[in-house]
């Protein structure tokens, strides 16, 4: 399954008097998720949480539709990236965050949040939201 375009949505760090739990104690420091597309228009939803990595893969419209509204509600600001052909050439760094795993889905070894950014933007990214 080629994904012909990649959306990253980065979520604002929420404040240390919120965090509740060893997941949400990581959402201190902010998260990111990617979500995109294939040719024949099925969607996958990628988003790397700490108490587990949730993958959903669909077609339906309403439920396509129903989760780009929420992503879009939930994020603080998304990039679109078109990914080219480039691959790790070494295997990642465990244990990965969220910024490495969505990195690692189109190429890029990035460790953090802001590089992440930075990579995609240095690479043609282009920001939505």
């Amino acid at each position: 399954m080629k994904i012909l375009e990649w959306y990253f949505g980065f979520h604002a760090p929420l404040p240390l008097r919120d965090v509740r739990s060893l997941e949400t104690f990581c959402m201190a420091f902010g998260h990111v998720e990617a979500w995109g597309y294939t040719m024949d228009d099925t969607w996958m939803f990628f988003d790397p949480r700490r108490g587990g990595t949730m993958i959903r893969v669909t077609h339906l419209h309403d439920e396509v539709n129903a989760m780009l509204v929420a992503r879009l509600e939930l994020c603080e600001r998304v990039l679109k990236f078109t990914p080219d052909d480039r691959t790790l050439r070494f295997p990642p760094v465990f244990p990965m965050n969220c910024a490495q795993q969505c990195g690692h889905l189109v190429g890029m070894r990035a460790f953090s949040l802001g590089g992440l950014a930075r990579m995609l933007l240095r690479n043609g990214a282009e920001q939505v939201k």
